[in-house]
């Protein structure tokens, strides 16, 4: 017969309920620094790295659904942070640019997420933290279907 542990044992519920709070925590951050969501926080820094990408390389990139994509890039072209353009190499296509405002406002992003971070780890070595990102990176692949081992 198998022991049940509780609830807060299960690392699952652990990272879930983890997640939740650190994600309501950077939510604070954002709205008090750069004035923007942690959707459009991580689009702008996606951009930055691969202004010029498509929607589905966006969506890729960001860990994001492609209709969730599509509202956001809608909003933040509204708000004169991102532009779309027509693809040079295939007229089906459009890719994502960010505006002159938009970098101004990653760069404001940028140093929330700096702060943030610093504040993440505040008592964590290096190794540590290391660690932590190893774990986080691995167990993604972990629990992908098509990852997962019968």
């Amino acid at each position: 017969m198998a022991i049940a542990r509780t609830v807060d044992r299960r690392l699952f519920f652990v990272l879930d309920r983890t997640f939740l709070q650190i994600a309501q925590a950077a939510d604070m951050a954002l709205s008090e620094g750069s004035g923007v969501g942690r959707a459009q926080a991580a689009v702008l820094v996606y951009l930055g790295y691969h202004d010029g990408c498509t929607l589905t390389e966006l969506s890729e990139g960001t860990g994001r659904r492609n209709a969730a994509i599509t509202g956001l890039v809608d909003r933040m072209e509204a708000a004169a942070l991102i532009t779309r353009k027509q693809s040079y190499g295939d007229r089906r296509q459009r890719t994502v640019h960010l505006t002159d405002k938009g970098w101004t406002v990653r760069e404001a992003v940028m140093e929330d997420f700096r702060d943030f971070n610093t504040q993440l780890t505040k008592g964590l070595t290096e190794a540590e933290t290391a660690a932590v990102m190893k774990f986080l990176s691995q167990s993604v692949g972990n629990v992908q279907k098509k990852n997962v081992s019968k």
